[in-house]
């Protein structure tokens, strides 16, 4: 693999982040504004609506087996309703694919059609939080939604949990999450998340995020300068939900299968403040460690395929309304 970074290098690189931030915020005792973000100190104001607007692009990319590549862009949409204690949610994600060279595919054998061009996602979402104390508050959710090629039939996520959210200042936040989700593609599990956030939502300064997943670490951080620019280093994983692919896919044994296309980001973020969680953004990103997992119908045949690192640019709008 042509890597930059090795999956080890990354996640270390994630600690030394983590371990920056700590270090910065008890040397130089920033305090930031309380946020919606990471559900820290949220005031009811009423009612707000969120819309967050994303483009991306990511780079040629080359299948390790064959020589075969494929170039991915989308959006994503996010929209978000809070009235009083209770929070909704709407978006969509949208990935298409571009092919050369697809007959090369190990999992299409020598057919000279694209595996796939277009998948969807919609998702439905609703929150419900509890002020236990000025300090305390639990977050109640559910979510549903649904990702395919074309048909929708067995293509859904459900998932339900709990935040516990613990404010111990106005720079220190911390999230215990534990949920529950249920797949069609690949049936239940339970998963727990910890995050911590400092200084989230600072108009000036250091601020960071960084969370220990059941499934995967991610962490930021940011610089936020007197003027209202910001930027951001970022470590995560990217990709697509599991997606559920079309009745006739000619990949070898998946019609009515499931695909998730996976690969870990480290990037840089600049943008340009436009008030309390609004903004307009740029950034460009490594992606290494591609993957393109395959479930078949069945949830017995698992199939795993490797490709190149690429280079990932994006947009972002995100605007708040409050009344």
């Amino acid at each position: 693999m042509n890597a930059f970074f090795s999956k080890r290098t990354l996640a270390l690189m994630a600690i030394i982040q983590y371990v920056v931030f700590v270090s910065s915020a008890q040397a130089n005792g920033v305090h930031g504004r309380g946020g919606l973000g990471g559900h820290a100190g949220h005031v009811d104001t009423g009612t707000e609506f969120t819309i967050q607007a994303d483009y991306f692009n990511i780079g040629t990319s080359r299948s390790s087996l064959g020589n075969a590549q494929v170039d991915t862009s989308g959006i994503r949409i996010e929209t978000e309703y809070e009235i009083n204690y209770w929070t909704f949610e709407f978006n969509y994600e949208r990935w298409n694919y571009s092919w050369s060279n697809p007959e090369l595919l190990p999992f299409i054998a020598g057919q000279r059609i694209d595996p796939w061009s277009t998948f969807q996602t919609f998702q439905l979402g609703l929150e419900y939080e509890q002020e236990i104390s000025d300090r305390w508050e639990i977050y109640y959710y559910a979510e549903a939604e649904s990702t395919f090629e074309r048909e929708m039939a067995n293509s859904n996520e459900y998932e339900i949990g709990i935040d516990f959210n613990f404010e111990q200042s106005k720079s220190w936040t911390y999230t215990l999450n534990v949920n529950w989700e249920y797949l069609d593609a690949e049936g239940s599990e339970f998963g727990v998340d910890f995050e911590i956030e400092w200084n989230d939502h600072a108009t000036e300064g250091w601020s960071g995020v960084f969370e220990v997943s059941s499934e995967f670490p991610e962490s930021s951080i940011s610089y936020h300068f007197k003027s209202p620019w910001f930027a951001t280093l970022f470590f995560e994983e990217g990709g697509t939900n599991t997606v559920r692919l079309a009745n006739n896919s000619p990949v070898i044994g998946m019609q009515r299968g499931y695909l998730e296309d996976e690969y870990i980001g480290i990037g840089l973020r600049v943008g340009y403040e436009l008030g309390h969680d609004s903004y307009f953004s740029v950034y460009a990103q490594q992606n290494s460690e591609r993957e393109l997992s395959f479930v078949d119908s069945t949830g017995k045949i698992n199939r795993t395929y490797q490709f190149d690192d690429s280079y990932e640019f994006g947009i972002r709008f995100a605007y708040q309304f409050t009344k």
